[in-house]
């Protein structure tokens, strides 16, 4: 989903003499954070569109600016520890250089020269000062935590050591980074008794079913959707339920504790215009685009393979996490209005039968069929009608300004906050195999609720990752967490299983990791976008991460009920990797991300260095690549550390959900964390 772009610069000065930026370009749904440093020109796709750039943490002794009208390729002065803002009118979309000068403090911004869609960014690695390992053996003070003579393993070498005067002595591993993992020597009875879950440690594998695995040819092409034979930017690739099933041993494997599968609902079956040229047709894959809440989309499987996914899951001991998007519904594409009988559409005398298969002509692009549609016909009551959503169509409410009533991405917004009771429309209740029924005095959230947990009631989900919370009334959010409990223990009771309480998480756009009022409407978790801002600096240098995960540790400790999902890669953000294309800087920010305080949110493919793919001109549609199934030795390589790490996570709640204490040490950035009967020590020598 794309809105009005705002772009935001955030410049963090990382040591005396060492200029560098951390540069996050944001829309209200989307987010992209790179590398600046001074005089090394950024080069970043920017879209025609309105922006917002905001510099902030800029040091140094300046004079105050003011209001300042942005001419490119002219230094635009800098505030001195204030933020700065400055608002950008992007005319033609294209590549845009942002150059960042120290001294004077100041910020120039221009167009370059049309180059290759398919240029590889990569940044500079980040100018910092870091611990440097010599090699050999290190001695790590324990800070009291063990008693003398106790049995300690590095759980990376698998050395194990034992206690003497408070300190261990070993050599670590030349392929963990520089990293240490001690644990106390592990038991037979340990083994075997695995920790319970603790939401606040756990591992959530992010999975675009689409682009994972497909397991199921024939599902391929459903509703007449068709492969577009060029780049394939934003066509279903045909992953699958089956797919991601038939993956689960190696999900398992990265030390998963929950799987939040990407929306499985049926989505509109047609396709929009791709980018800002219409240069590609753009189809539902991501699964964000509903049509029908309350079936499978036939791409993604049917009732068969969702209830075998779950149950190989939940035999494995990992969780299953659907994502939920109440908010909107999808675009009416030529498709569904010609299935769905709705006349609005004057179809030219050279169009296909079935207008599914609608190519451009020569001159046209993929926004072309707009043309032929009359969005001022007084046919669209018969679509969703002006009691379900918000549309600019007659006799509908207009999108308004606020969180609540805006329209994202000229969505259909869906009046959640209405009290009049409303009958689904005529199109939905015929629909194939959908089990929208018309239910009495029920109102739109009444609906959007029954079908969610209806989800819930059949299949023992076990939580859900909400889509923008925050465009939702919380009384909607109370209600679904509230009604989502009662539904899963109706299945567990039926189906002789039990478990922790339903599980509950939610996209806060921009959202950082603090306790906000967020989490007093249902949720158990809030989406944390603050970690992939550090990863970079984290990636380069592990003991970076020291003050931000300080802070997050204490924030944790300090609320019973706080607790933030970190991550460094996302579909809505960009690949880490995409960054850097280093395969060692996927490695380190590897223990970055892993030994982050609270739940940490793996993107698929992170583990194994996913590179971005075709984009055209939408950024976005890149970050959604196929996975990597076929590896070779390096990211074979990569995928052994990830794993490491992991396994070290899942093993010790104290990880994600214990204290954290800095243990003093001269050369060396070595913490612990703690957790009832359950400490262990990282400890980092340098690269």
């Amino acid at each position: 989903m794309m809105k009005l772009n705002t772009l935001f610069l955030t410049l963090l000065i990382s040591a005396p003499n060492v200029f560098a930026a951390n540069i996050a370009i944001s829309t209200t749904t989307n987010s992209r954070q790179f590398t600046l440093e001074d005089e090394h020109p950024l080069v970043v796709p920017l879209s025609k569109d309105s922006y917002t750039i905001n510099i902030s943490e800029v040091n140094g002794k300046c004079a105050s600016v003011n209001a300042q009208k942005v001419k490119f390729n002219k230094p635009l002065a800098l505030n001195c520890g204030e933020p700065t803002e400055l608002d950008l009118r992007v005319r033609f979309s294209g590549d845009y250089a942002f150059t960042f000068n120290e001294s004077p403090p100041s910020l120039k911004i221009n167009r370059q020269p049309k180059t290759s869609q398919k240029t590889t960014f990569k940044r500079p690695l980040p100018n910092l000062q870091c611990e440097v390992y010599s090699g050999s053996a290190v001695t790590i003070n324990l800070d009291n935590l063990f008693n003398e003579s106790t049995k300690l393993r590095d759980a990376y070498s698998g050395h194990i050591v034992e206690v003497k005067n408070n300190k261990v002595t070993l050599t670590p591993s030349p392929d963990s980074g520089g990293l240490v993992l001690l644990e106390k020597l592990p038991t037979a009875s340990t083994v075997q008794q695995k920790p319970p879950l603790n939401w606040r440690n756990a591992n959530i594998y992010f999975v675009m079913i689409d682009r994972f695995n497909n397991a199921d040819t024939s599902n391929d092409q459903s509703y007449g959707r068709v492969s577009d034979g060029l780049d394939e930017v934003g066509t279903f690739h045909g992953g699958d339920l089956k797919g991601v099933t038939q993956k689960l041993d190696y999900i398992q494997s990265l030390g998963t504790d929950a799987i939040w599968l990407s929306p499985i609902v049926e989505q509109v079956h047609g396709f929009v215009g791709g980018g800002e040229k219409g240069n590609f047709p753009f189809y539902a894959y991501h699964g964000y685009w509903t049509r029908d809440f309350t079936k499978i989309d036939q791409n993604f499987g049917n009732d068969e393979d969702l209830n075998e996914l779950v149950k190989q899951a939940h035999q494995r001991g990992m969780k299953v996490l659907l994502d939920v998007v109440i908010n909107h519904a999808g675009y009416a594409t030529l498709a569904d209005l010609q299935i769905d009988k709705i006349d609005v559409v004057t179809p030219q005398s050279n169009w296909p039968p079935q207008w599914s298969a609608w190519k451009p002509m020569s001159e046209q692009n993929w926004h072309s069929f707009h043309q032929q549609i009359n969005y001022k016909s007084s046919q669209w009551q018969h679509w969703w009608g002006k009691d379900w959503i918000r549309a600019t169509f007659p006799g509908y409410q207009s999108p308004g300004n606020s969180d609540i009533s805006s329209s994202l991405a000229g969505l259909p917004d869906m009046i959640t906050e209405s009290t009049k009771a409303v009958a689904p429309p005529e199109w939905l209740l015929n629909n194939a195999g959908t089990r929208v029924a018309k239910r009495a005095n029920f109102t739109v959230s009444d609906y959007l609720i029954e079908w969610q947990t209806d989800w819930v009631k059949r299949f023992g989900i076990d939580g859900f990752r909400i889509d923008t919370v925050k465009h939702v009334e919380p009384s909607v959010w109370k209600r679904l967490k509230l009604e989502s409990i009662n539904s899963l223990e109706t299945w567990r009771n039926n189906n002789g299983e039990s478990g922790l309480p339903f599980f509950m998480m939610g996209e806060v756009w921009g959202h950082t990791a603090y306790r906000s009022p967020y989490f007093d409407d249902g949720f158990d978790a809030l989406i944390n976008f603050d970690l992939q801002k550090k990863m970079d600096k984290g990636a380069a240098c592990f003991s970076q991460m020291k003050n931000t995960y300080q802070n997050y540790a204490n924030t944790i400790q300090e609320s019973k009920d706080f607790n933030p999902v970190s991550y460094m890669s996302s579909h809505d953000t960009e690949l880490f990797f995409s960054r850097f294309n280093s395969l060692q800087m996927q490695r380190n920010a590897a223990n970055a991300l892993l030994l982050t305080p609270g739940a940490i949110q793996v993107y698929y493919g992170d583990e194994v260095a996913r590179k971005i793919g075709p984009y055209a001109d939408d950024f976005h549609q890149g970050t959604r690549s196929d996975m990597v199934w076929d590896l070779d030795k390096d990211r074979q390589s990569l995928l052994t550390h990830w794993k490491t790490i992991a396994k070290f996570r899942k093993n010790h709640p104290a990880i994600g959900a214990g204290k954290h204490n800095v243990i003093n040490q001269d050369n060396a950035y070595v913490f612990s964390r703690s957790l009832k009967d359950d400490t262990v020590v990282v400890a980092f020598f340098g690269h």
